[in-house]
């Protein structure tokens, strides 16, 4: 009789004490945004350099074959080398909203040329192995923003012979997309997620946070806009992190100029002192620092049409 009565005390204890900790536990969203690019000072002044409102930077390829290979020579392994470059720097282009791609050729623009600094490519029975380093510069008017080597080196074995292993073409292939995709990666935003922690909102608001929860960042914004209660530093948190999640899921980056102007207005309420939102706008701005340019020219851009995006701008 003792053990059981003790027993249902501690299992009374362990019930209270999980009600206690769920209700002091804040609401904590898994945000979908962007990370600034690794070489940020480079990216500053090829925005100050660059006029695009599709992108920050309206970036030119110099996509001359014999000049890619001038250091190494041109044979048939550095021109699928060259082509393969230039077109992989194309499809990552394409792939990211924060460059445009220049089709027009104009001594003026921002260019990116590359040159292949060393190519061997060796074969036996049995292995493949490919090494390759490539440079990437880009300047405007002679003026040099970015120069930066990267390398690429691959051994492919098998004991079952060279049918076993990767084609020469593959692996010359496998080469141009990394080196490409590497040195693009560095100079745009990348995709990534974070923890936020939410502000305490009031009931008639508690909704929005489960729409944020399900992705559903333009109802949750839509919500937010119809309420006709306070607004408080809370409220323009919350706000802003919906804006960043929306902006980040539809790729538009008027959305993230919403999102500064709630962050400020937050801080501007008192937000200084409250630790969650001086570390959400700080990591916001690590980002937006970048794109901020581009992203008020297409937030007025957005204004200017019939584009249903451009209610959740007022």
């Amino acid at each position: 009789m003792i053990l059981k009565v003790r027993n249902s005390l501690i299992s009374l204890s362990l019930v209270t004490t999980i009600a206690l900790f769920n209700g002091c536990a804040k609401e904590q969203l898994i945000l979908k945004t962007y990370s600034p690019p690794k070489k940020q000072a480079e990216v500053k002044k090829m925005i100050e350099s660059s006029d695009s409102s599709v992108g920050y930077i309206n970036l030119q390829i110099v996509d001359d074959v014999s000049y890619i290979c001038e250091v190494v020579g041109k044979n048939k392994d550095s021109k699928d080398m060259a082509h393969g470059l230039i077109s992989n720097v194309k499809k990552f282009i394409n792939q990211t909203n924060f460059i445009s791609l220049n089709q027009v050729e104009d001594s003026a623009s921002v260019a990116l040329d590359m040159q292949i600094i060393s190519l061997k490519f060796t074969e036996t029975k049995n292995s493949r192995e490919l090494h390759a380093k490539v440079n990437f510069v880009i300047r405007k008017n002679g003026v040099e923003f970015y120069s930066e080597p990267y390398t690429y080196n691959s051994l492919r074995k098998s004991r079952s012979g060279l049918q076993g292993i990767a084609s020469k073409s593959e692996m010359f292939n496998d080469a141009s997309e990394f080196l490409a995709k590497k040195m693009i990666k560095d100079i745009s935003p990348i995709k990534t997620s974070k923890l936020v922690e939410l502000k305490d909102l009031p009931d008639e608001l508690e909704y929005t946070l489960k729409y944020a929860e399900n992705k559903n960042f333009k109802g949750a914004i839509e919500g937010m806009q119809k309420y006709k209660g306070e607004k408080d530093l809370a409220y323009y948190f919350d706000l802003a992190v919906y804006y960043e999640g929306y902006g980040s899921q539809v790729d538009n980056m008027a959305m993230f100029t919403k999102a500064k102007e709630n962050y400020d207005k937050a801080m501007a309420m008192g937000g200084s002192e409250d630790e969650t939102i001086v570390k959400g706008k700080m990591k916001f701005e690590a980002f937006y620092d970048i794109i901020k340019k581009v992203a008020k020219q297409q937030a007025a851009n957005l204004k200017q049409t019939n584009n249903s995006e451009y209610q959740l701008l007022d």
